[in-house]
């Protein structure tokens, strides 16, 4: 009687199995493609990261930090004096003339920090460069006929000046004084003469053009002021 269900047992058997080898390659394909998206989706959303310009909080304070040593400054030098020392040191750095010392930090810091009032009673001023004076004459004099004039405000009234060779190799230093310019006195940083013409040894007898350097646009920033 065995023999006569044997054939429908092994084609029950093989049916079985033809299910299994079905299933598990259904199932492989399903997770292979589940791991596919997960790959896509995940590759996406590397790429959308990749796109965005970001940094950790550890390379923001070292950009930070190498900006803020780049700017560092010594206690002893004040923030005017700072970026007067640029502006004859720096070519690049805009050489637009300022007013006098103690105002003109007292205007820096105000612009910087969106504040109003300016004490001027008190002037503090320093040298600063305010003009550069040259000479057409064929005859060199001791600046090789191209100077510097810097100047600060001494007073209300009254103001100093004195001049270098725009060669910075020429450490001469030449304090211009009523008694060694003919015609129009340097009195007043804010009225200097076109023109000037000196009685000294180590200047021309033919007169020297004045360019003025302009004065700062007080819409701008502080720190080019």
């Amino acid at each position: 009687m065995f023999n006569k269900y044997i054939y429908y047992v092994i084609v029950l058997f093989l049916l079985i199995i033809i299910s299994l080898i079905i299933y598990i390659i259904i199932t492989a394909d399903i997770s292979a493609l589940f791991n596919t998206d997960m790959q896509k989706n995940k590759n996406i959303s590397t790429n959308k990261n990749d796109e965005k310009i970001c940094l950790t909080m550890s390379e923001y304070n070292k950009l930070i930090t190498n900006n803020f040593v780049s700017e560092k400054k010594d206690d002893n030098i004040s923030i005017v004096e700072m970026r007067d020392r640029k502006v004859v040191n720096d070519q690049l750095y805009p050489p637009l003339n300022r007013s006098d010392n103690k105002t003109h930090e007292h205007l820096l810091n105000n612009i910087n920090t969106r504040t109003m009032y300016i004490q001027t009673n008190d002037i503090n001023d320093k040298y600063r460069l305010v003009a550069y004076i040259t000479n057409n004459s064929e005859e060199k004099d001791a600046g090789n006929n191209n100077w510097k004039l810097f100047a600060r405000q001494k007073d209300r009234n009254i103001s100093d000046f004195y001049v270098k060779p725009t060669d910075n190799n020429n450490d001469m230093k030449v304090p211009i004084t009523d008694e060694i310019v003919v015609g129009d006195r340097l009195r007043d940083i804010y009225n200097i003469p076109k023109i000037l013409t000196f009685n000294s040894p180590l200047f021309n007898k033919n007169p020297y053009n004045v360019v003025e350097i302009p004065k700062a646009d007080l819409h701008n920033s502080g720190e080019y002021i």
